[in-house]
């Protein structure tokens, strides 16, 4: 499984999800005027920690596609 960080930057969320996750399979483009999809990673951990380089407040995964919380 493959995942990917979605980048808010009104809200200061940074979120992971999984690339089956419907949020990321139904995106209508990769860039947004509130923020972006980033690259793939081949594991969470790598996701979770590109998350936690953004600075933003609110780090976490996906309560749809991905169980608990990234820890800050």
């Amino acid at each position: 499984m493959f995942y990917v960080v979605y980048i808010n930057h009104p809200t200061s969320k940074a979120m992971v999800h999984s690339t089956d996750c419907w949020k990321y399979t139904k995106r209508r483009r990769d860039k947004t005027i509130h923020g972006y999809w980033s690259k793939t990673f081949k594991n969470v951990e790598a996701a979770s920690s590109f998350a936690k380089n953004t600075n933003k407040s609110n780090i976490g995964t996906c309560a749809f596609c991905i169980k608990g919380q990234v820890n800050k």
